[in-house]
Parts: structure tokens; C-alpha cells; sequence
């Protein structure tokens, strides 16, 4: 109720920002000073578009105009809507205009608006959105510029939602509307308050309680403002047919809440209780008959505050029911339940569930439930009991199937549980009696969500108090099939959140089509594959080994074969141990992890171990390397790779390239380049056509990845009878820089070539001089530009001009004085790197400690100032509530209440915040500056 009262703050600290507009109305340059000045008296950004006045639209009242009015959030809720009204209407009296005095506000209509509410914990809510009141000293106090004498409110085809992390719950109310009639300018007034919902979602943790409800609320409500209580009498609550009665009151005190509520269904109508049965009542509802008696009533009494709970009772009783659609031959019928909640006030743990009875009949299979829960803090009890058994097949006897939908098979159970749950955790299983089975047997289901039929062959689950043991399990969705069976330990401890569930599962198929099972599969022929893989999210709370074993597995452009290994779920992580397949016509041995621990952003942390795959397969098959490597598309033969890969991935399950780090090596013993823009290109600059179709053998190559870029370590190799060595680097945006030593026979040249070099030797021997050229040829060239677009530098030009004096010599003492040169630089630059990794982990450290001390000292000025601010702020809300009357006095006191407490608590969260920053990043720098330091003595070769 207090987040009522606050959203209802907001609403009118919009109103009173808007009255500050109203002088000014037609000046669009104040309309801007407006939003300025409201965006620094909030922690929110107040944005509309424009304002009018009527005398017409409500007379006598003045008519008061906004369009698009929104207020958006800031820090951890930035970007996210809080309210956004299409169109607010205020009537101001317009005698409070002819007068010096507030205005006084008569009605208030918001068209459409858009409600967010969220809460991501107990303190950061995104609808405490106004700033701290600061005290001016000597500074005359500004008096109020309006006075509520509201008579209405409404609000018309409204959605609101309410995300709550705490609890965690999550509200939807859409085509919602309100009015509120009675005046609230008095201490004690009489609001007649109507709202209605055309749809009502209601999850919590993880699931959907009420679905696509429709809801309506009707109640007369004595406000006591003078005590913050409110009484109503005959309140009136209609879930879709479910209509129920209210009456008591609601109250806040200094402390807590204080209420006495009690409710109750007006019929004791069966059939309006089914329409809350979401599956139910959207499948024809109109044409379901259904009998029986039904009584439901409830009520909550007491306080509640930081350290207690209201108590609260809840009794349901179905007796003689039955119901069936008029358009089937069977009913469902001899529906029977008996459901008790209790809590005598004394705390959560005094929660009592008790269903004794739950009976209903499907022709000629029974069903019986009974459950007892309680102590479910201290040590959770529980006597639960399910024997049924359902034919698959009569479904469409007792319920309307959609088009397409069919079921048959047998499922069966018998199971139960009775004892504590400190049984099972101190493993005294024999003070836990648990047993009994649960079966499925040929079942066969079709519907419009799965790609093909589901088909369960077979399945047992065996209940102990110590494991619940999957006997069997083997089903199949088409040519899809899987077989399981394993264990599945501390199953109650997991069922009442109070530890891991773990379990060991054997998990073997033939044949597994991992894409039919993915997003947006689906496509017309004629349309190109556009297959979304989103994020995989690996679960928390649960420890299962997998033991696999898949003869042929399919997933995105994957085909494998004999898939074995160990994988293990645990702690929002999937790690691959030792897992081996046959892929690309070779092998892979995969270890490694991925992991959603941060839920929108999975990480991978492989080591891949390649023998004898495709080449081309594999630029094919693998986006990764057709972003870093895609000459592998115009590449043939065989390749193996040792890779260790670490790196984020997107929304899409790719890599960001900007994150990926990594080494590896690659050997081959052949492979053929075809059409390549960089051979080419090559060939025509050294005028030889074989490079344009490069032969290139005995591959052994090292490399490493550091943000997105391939960086390949000098290697030698034979193109042809050409001998190679080459080194350099390519990116994912497919730029790059590669230099190729070549020792080209003369033999390989072509014709042009060879007549330029015979024309230079016979020029230099016609003065006397006995020059032979060499066989080989030595040929520097530099590659860079994109791989799409390179460009192409060779020394040919200087081997020309030079073989006039001394060709052979000249050459040679080129080639060591640039290959001295290069190694004199590459030392240089190899210290120069070292030294600079050196120093900036040594500024890292000295950086990281700086910030860390800086942010301690800083937290505790902070934590001072944020208390010391708190106690100015609540004396001064204090003096001004007991100014402006009863009302805003008992507001002030319970607002300096709070904002003590949050003061207290956000000043012991920032120094504790603070010191675990401070921990974190002298770790992190440590770690930081080692890995700089060994990066650059393994780039350097330094040891």
C-alpha cells in the first residue's frame, strides 16, 4: 500500500510541475525552462510536448492540457520508461485563478497512460524518483502553488506493470481503467473508487498464476487521513466470473502496516471458479456446463512490519462437481477438494498447507491427491500422497483439442513423501518414508508447437527417500530419439529452496536434429535460411553429470558423428570433459566451459584439438572462421589444429570479435588456394602464372588471437618448387598485412620475366663483365588491404636497377642487411614492447592501488555525508509537514523514518560496497599486469 501512495506522489508531483506552466502557456521558451528545471528537482528525466488551455473543455473550471507526457529513468533503470501519459487533463477552479492564493485542483484525466513499476531490490525501486530537499539558510520559504480539492480522478484504457525482483513477481494490467470520485481537500472523506481490467497477468517465480483475466473492482472507501486508515464495507472483487465480497481496513502506522481484512466468494457457484483455470477458460468457456457446490473465504489480520507477519487463513470446498463442454460426450466429474491455508501470525514459519482431499474422475481413471506442508522455514514437513492414472487417448472425450492436436499413451503414478526435510539432509532416510513410481507408456502427441510427433515409448521414475532413480526413458520426436537413465538426488531440499539438485544422467541417441528445435525454423522454400539461435541459458541450482553418447548429431551447420563424453551442469556452467566426435570428415576433442553466469552475456573457454578435417567443410561449416579466416572458403585439403579459444558471445550465440583471445597451431600436408585476390594479384606482379593456383605443402604453423585478430608466427613451406616463409596478421573486418620471402627458381619465372632479366645480364657483360645470375631468385612481397581488395608490393624494381654493377653481389648483401635490419629491429622493438608491458604493470598496480585507497576513503566521506544529509533533510520535511497541517505531518514523520533507515543502510552498502571494489581491483590489476607481462615475453620470445 505505501508504493500506492508513492506512485500516487509522483503522479501528483507531475501535477504540481505542470501548474508551474500555466502562466506561461503560450511561451514556448518557458515551456523548455520548465523541463529543465523539473529534470533537477528529480532523479528522472520529465519530458512532454506541448500545453493548452481551454475555459470550455470543463467549465466553470479551467482547463489544463499536456500531450506526451513521460518521465523516464536514470542510473541502474536508465533508458526505461516509469509513465508515459498520451494525454493528462486537469480541471483547475477558476476562482483559485482570480486570486492571489494556490489553485485548487477539481479533476485529473489521464488518457492511455503506461505505468512501469519496477524494483530491483529492496532499496533501488525506479519510482523514487524525487531529489533530496536542500536547506537554504536565510532563505524565505516558497508557499505552496496548488491545494488538492480533488472530486475526480480516472483513467482510461491504462496498462500497468509491475516487475518486482524481490518477491519475485511480475503484474500485467492492460486496457485499464479507473475513477475515483469524493473529495479529498478533508480529513475524513467517503472515494467511491471503480476500476476495471480487460486483461490481468499475473506470474510468480517463474510461474503464471492468472492468465488473460479479466477483473473488475468496485468499493466504497472511508479515508481516515488524519490515520492513514481505510475502511470499506461490501468491496467488490470479479475475476473473470469469480466474484468475491471484501471488508475490513487497511491502516499505516508509525511502523509496519496494520490491516483486518476479510473475503469471500458471493456464489457458491463451481463453474465461477473454473473460470479462473486459465486453460479452461480460454477453450470455449460459454459452452461449459458445470455443477457442484463450491465455498471459498479467507481473511488476513495483524501487522506487518520488519519483524512480523499478519496472520492469515484461506479455506476452499469443492463437493459434487463435475463439468463437461456441451460439444464432448464425457465429463470430468466426482470433483472433489478440501484446500486449508493457515498462519497464526507467528511468523512465516507458522504456514500451514493443507490439502486433504483432491478427487476428480476421467471416465473411468481416477485421481487422488493429498498434501500436508508445514514449517517451511524451520525445517520443511511434508505428508504428500498422487495415485491417478490418466488415458492420453479419452482427453478428447473430456477436453476440446485444437486442430492438429491428438494424444495417446498411459501415464501412471504412484507416489509418496512424509517426513522433515532434515531427514534426507543429515541422511537418516529411514525417518523419510518416500516411494513409489511414476510411469509414461506409448505416448504419442502432435500439436502445431513441436516440428513432428512426440513419442514416449517408455519411462519410469522410482521414488526413495535418498534418489528418485530414472529406471528408462526413451522417446523420440520424429526421426529425432533420445534414451536416458540416471539419478536425481536432494530432490525435496530443491523443491523447497533449500539446496542443489543433482543427479548423474546417461543420455544416449541414434539420431538427434539439434535445429528443429530451435528459434524461427520454419521457412517458405523459396526464402534463405535465417535460423535465430538465441542465448542458451545454463540453470542455476542444479549439479548433473552427463554421460553422452551420440551416434549422429546435427546442430546448426554441424554434422557429427559418434559424439562421447562427459559434460557437467553446474553453477550456471556447461563444461565439456574429454568430448570426442567425428565432424568434417576428421576428428575433434573438445574441453572447455560456456557460460551464462551473466545471463545476457554467455562466455566460451574451449581447448579444441582438430585432426584431419575438410578445409573447405570447415569454412562452411564454422561463422567463426569465415569471419577470420575466409580464404579457408577458396582453400582444399586436410588441416589439424591444437586451439585454445576464449571469448564472449552476442545475443546470436557468435562470437564478439572484439573479445576473442586465444593460440594454436595448424599443420597439412598439402593445400591448394584457387582464385584467391591476393595470388592473383601476386601472379601478375611476378608474371607466374602458377600463383594464381597455389600448391602449398608440408604446412606447421603457430598463431595467436588477441581481439579479434589472427596473428601468424613466421613459418616455412613449399609453394611448388618455390620455397616460402611467411608471417603476418588478419582481422575479423578482413583487414590485413602479410610479408612473404620467396626463393623463386629462375625456371618458375614466365617468358617476360626472364627476357627483363636476360636483357639487364647481357647489358652488364657487354662492358667487360663475366656476371651469371643466380637459379634462385630471392623475392620480398608485402600483402596488406583486405582480403577482398589487397594490395600487392614486391622489391623486384630495386633488383632491376642494381644488377647493372653488381647483381649477384648487390642482391646479396640486400637481402642479409635487410634481414639484419629486421632482426636488429625486431630486437629493438621486442625490448621496447617488453619494457612498455613492464612499466604499464607497474602503473597498473600503482594506478589500481591509488583508486582502491581513493575509493575507501571516499565511501566513508560518503557514508557520513549520506547520514548527515539525512538528518538535515528529515528535520527540515518535519518543520514543513507540521506546517502545512495533520496531513502532511503524519506523512513528514513517516517519510524522515524511512529516509533515516535508507540513509543508514545505503551508508553501511556504499563502504561495503567500497571495500569489495577496492579488493576486486587490486586482484584484477594483479592479474592484469601479469598477464601483460607474460604476453609480451611470449610475443617477444623472451623467457
Amino acid at each position: 500500500m505505501k508504493k500506492v501512495f508513492k506512485i500516487s506522489g509522483i503522479v501528483l508531483t507531475l501535477l504540481v510541475i505542470t501548474l508551474f506552466v500555466l502562466p506561461f502557456a503560450f511561451k514556448g521558451k518557458i515551456m523548455e525552462a520548465v523541463k529543465t528545471t523539473a529534470n533537477q528537482q528529480l532523479r528522472a528525466h520529465l519530458d512532454f510536448d506541448k500545453v493548452s488551455l481551454s475555459f470550455f473543455r470543463s467549465f466553470p473550471n479551467l482547463s489544463l492540457e499536456i500531450t506526451r507526457l513521460s518521465l523516464t529513468g536514470t542510473e541502474a533503470f536508465s533508458g526505461d520508461t516509469l509513465i508515459f501519459i498520451p494525454r493528462l487533463r486537469i480541471g483547475i477552479g477558476l476562482g483559485s485563478l482570480m486570486r492571489r492564493g494556490p489553485y485548487d485542483i477539481k479533476t485529473v484525466k489521464l488518457s492511455e497512460p503506461y505505468l512501469q513499476l519496477k524494483a530491483l531490490d529492496e532499496v533501488r525501486v525506479n519510482w523514487d524518483i524525487t531529489q533530496p530537499v536542500e536547506e537554504s539558510a536565510g532563505k524565505a520559504e516558497t508557499p505552496s502553488v496548488f491545494k488538492a480539492k480533488l472530486r475526480v480522478m480516472e483513467v482510461v484504457n491504462g496498462r500497468l506493470i509491475y516487475d518486482d525482483a524481490t518477491f519475485p513477481m511480475r503484474a500485467v494490467l492492460d486496457g485499464l481503467s479507473i475513477r475515483m470520485s469524493g473529495d479529498l481537500s478533508v480529513a475524513n472523506s467517503n472515494l467511491m473508487t471503480e476500476a476495471t481490467a480487460n486483461l490481468i497477468d499475473v506470474d510468480y517465480n517463474g510461474l503464471r498464476y492468472v492468465k488473460k483475466a479479466k477483473g473488475q473492482f468496485s468499493a466504497m472507501i472511508g479515508a481516515d487521513l488524519d490515520n492513514w486508515k481505510f475502511t470499506f464495507e461490501g468491496a467488490r472483487l470479479r475475476l473473470n466470473e469469480l466474484v468475491m465480497t471484501a471488508a475490513g481496513f487497511f491502516a499505516m502506522p508509525d511502523q509496519g502496516y496494520e490491516m483486518d481484512i476479510a473475503f469471500e466468494a458471493e456464489k457458491n457457484n463451481f463453474r465461477s471458479f473454473l473460470s479462473l483455470v486459465p486453460a479452461l477458460y480460454a477453450k470455449d468457456f460459454e459452452n461449459l456446463q458445470a455443477e457442484g457446490n463450491m465455498a471459498f473465504q479467507g481473511y488476513v489480520k495483524g501487522l506487518y512490519s520488519e519483524t512480523s507477519l499478519p496472520g492469515f487463513g484461506l479455506n476452499l470446498q469443492v463437493n459434487d462437481a463435475m463439468f463437461r463442454y456441451a460439444s464432448l460426450p464425457e465429463a470430468v466429474k466426482n470433483i472433489g477438494l478440501t484446500l486449508r491455508v493457515a498462519n497464526n501470525g507467528n511468523g512465516a514459519d507458522a504456514t500451514v498447507i493443507d490439502i486433504s482431499a483432491f478427487h476428480f474422475e476421467l471416465g473411468e481413471n481416477p485421481v487422488d491427491l493429498r498434501l500436508m506442508a508445514k514449517t517451511p522455514v524451520s525445517d520443511p514437513y511434508v505428508d504428500a500422497n498422487l495415485l491417478g492414472k490418466l488415458n492420453l487417448g479419452d482427453v478428447s472425450r473430456f477436453y476440446p483439442l485444437d486442430d492438429g492436436m491428438t494424444f495417446s499413451g498411459i501415464i501412471e503414478a504412484n507416489l509418496k513423501a512424509k517426513g522433515n526435510l532434515s531427514a534426507i539432509e543429515s541422511g537418516r532416510y529411514s525417518d523419510f518414508d518416500a516411494s513409489g513410481h511414476f510411469s509414461v507408456n506409448d505416448l504419442n502427441m502432435t500439436n502445431n508447437f513441436l516440428p513432428e510427433k512426440l513419442v514416449i515409448s517408455e519411462a519410469l521414475l522410482n521414488l526413495s527417500p535418498s534418489v528418485a532413480e530414472l529406471s528408462t526413458l526413451r522417446t523420440a520426436i520424429g526421426k529425432n530419439n533420445l534414451k536416458a537413465r540416471g539419478k536425481i538426488e536432494n530432490l525435496m531440499a530443491y523443491a523447497f529452496g533449500k539446496g542443489e539438485l543433482k543427479g548423474q544422467l546417461n543420455l544416449s541417441s541414434d539420431y538427434f536434429n539439434a535445429n528443429d528445435f530451435l528459434q524461427n525454423q520454419s521457412q517458405p522454400e523459396a526464402q534463405p535460411d535465417t535460423t535465430v539461435i538465441g542465448i542458451i541459458e545454463v540453470p542455476a541450482g542444479v549439479d548433473f553429470a552427463l554421460t553422452t553418447s551420440f551416434a549422429h548429431l546435427i546442430y546448426d551447420k554441424m554434422d557429427i558423428h559418434d559424439l562421447n563424453g562427459q559434460i557437467r551442469i553446474k553453477d550456471n556452467t556447461l563444461s565439456f570433459n574429454d568430448v570426442q566426435m567425428k565432424i568434417l570428415d576428421g576428428n575433434l576433442k573438445l574441453n572447455g566451459s560456456y557460460s551464462t553466469i551473466v545471463k545476457d552475456k554467455p562466455t566460451l573457454d574451449f581447448t579444441i584439438d582438430v585432426r584431419d578435417v575438410d578445409a573447405q567443410q570447415a569454412f562452411l561449416t564454422f561463422n567463426t572462421i569465415e569471419k577470420l579466416s575466409p580464404i579457408a572458403g577458396l582453400t582444399s585439403g586436410k588441416v589439424s589444429t591444437q586451439l585454445k579459444l576464449k571469448t564472449d558471445l552476442d545475443g546470436k550465440m557468435m562470437p564478439v570479435f572484439s573479445t576473442l583471445n586465444g593460440n594454436g597451431n595448424l599443420q597439412s600436408p598439402a593445400l591448394t588456394f584457387n582464385n584467391v585476390s591476393s595470388f592473383n594479384k601476386l601472379a601478375d606482379a611476378l608474371k607466374i602464372e602458377k600463383f594464381r593456383q597455389w600448391a602449398v605443402s608440408q604446412i606447421n604453423l603457430s598463431f595467436e588471437m588477441h581481439e579479434g585478430k589472427v596473428f601468424v608466427k613466421p613459418f616455412e613451406t613449399n609453394l611448388g618448387k618455390t620455397k616460402a616463409e611467411i608471417s603476418g596478421w588478419n582481422s575479423f573486418d578482413q583487414t590485413m598485412e602479410y610479408v612473404l620471402q620467396l626463393n623463386i627458381p629462375r625456371a618458375e619465372f614466365g617468358g617476360a620475366a626472364n627476357a627483363v632479366l636476360d636483357k639487364l645480364v647481357a647489358a652488364a657483360n657487354s662492358k667487360s663483365a663475366q656476371f651469371t645470375p643466380g637459379e634462385v631468385i630471392p623475392v620480398i612481397v608485402l600483402i596488406n588491404g583486405t582480403l577482398t581488395n589487397p594490395i600487392i608490393s614486391t622489391n623486384l624494381k630495386t633488383m632491376a636497377t642494381n644488377i647493372a654493377d653488381q647483381m649477384k653481389q648487390q642482391l646479396s648483401e640486400t637481402l642479409q642487411q635487410k634481414k639484419d635490419e629486421a632482426e636488429a629491429k625486431f630486437r629493438a622493438e621486442a625490448d621496447r614492447f617488453l619494457a612498455e608491458a613492464q612499466q604499464k604493470a607497474q602503473n597498473i598496480l600503482s594506478e589500481a592501488q591509488k583508486r582502491a585507497d581513493g575509493m575507501v576513503k571516499g565511501a566513508v566521506e560518503t557514508a557520513n555525508s549520506l547520514r548527515a544529509e539525512a538528518d538535515k533533510q528529515a528535520f527540515q520535511l518535519l518543520a514543513e509537514g507540521k506546517k502545512n497541517g495533520p496531513l502532511a505531518e503524519i506523512a513528514a514523520k513517516k517519510a524522515t523514518d524511512k529516509l533515516r533507515k535508507e540513509a543508514d543502510l545505503q551508508a553501511e552498502k556504499v563502504v561495503a560496497e567500497a571495500r569489495k571494489q577496492s579488493d576486486n581491483l587490486m586482484q584484477k590489476a594483479q592479474t592484469e599486469a601479469n598477464q601483460l607481462i607474460d604476453e609480451a615475453k611470449s610475443k617477444t620470445g623472451t623467457k
